[in-house]
């Protein structure tokens, strides 16, 4: 059955070919983290133990999950940076009124 999936072929180096065989190696410290980051993200543990493919994709999607994480921080510090004097009074009138609107509806 043909696959939908684009296939990459990689060449590991040796540390990476080293780290990824004691990820898929049952009773190593870095096959029992991997299990253990599969329960906490709620995915599936098989009972069979995971190929290097299972790993480079978790590995993959860790590392993405990163980098979206990053370009946020990246772009939240940029429009922080783009801010005016005027933008901070304002978001402060609007702060000030919602909080005298709260005040009132907990008192009413």
């Amino acid at each position: 059955m043909p696959t939908t999936r684009p296939r990459v072929n990689l060449t590991l180096t040796e540390m990476e070919q080293r780290f990824l065989e004691a990820i898929v190696t049952e009773g190593t410290t870095d096959y029992e983290i991997y299990v253990d980051y599969l329960r906490r993200a709620g995915l599936s543990v098989d009972a069979a133990q995971p190929t290097l493919a299972d790993v480079v994709h978790v590995l993959l999607e860790l590392g993405l999950q990163r980098l979206h994480e990053e370009a946020a921080d990246i772009s939240y510090a940029a429009e922080a940076a783009a801010e005016t004097d005027a933008d901070r009074a304002v978001r402060a009138a609007l702060r000030r009124r919602h909080a005298a609107s709260a005040a009132r509806a907990e008192d009413g």
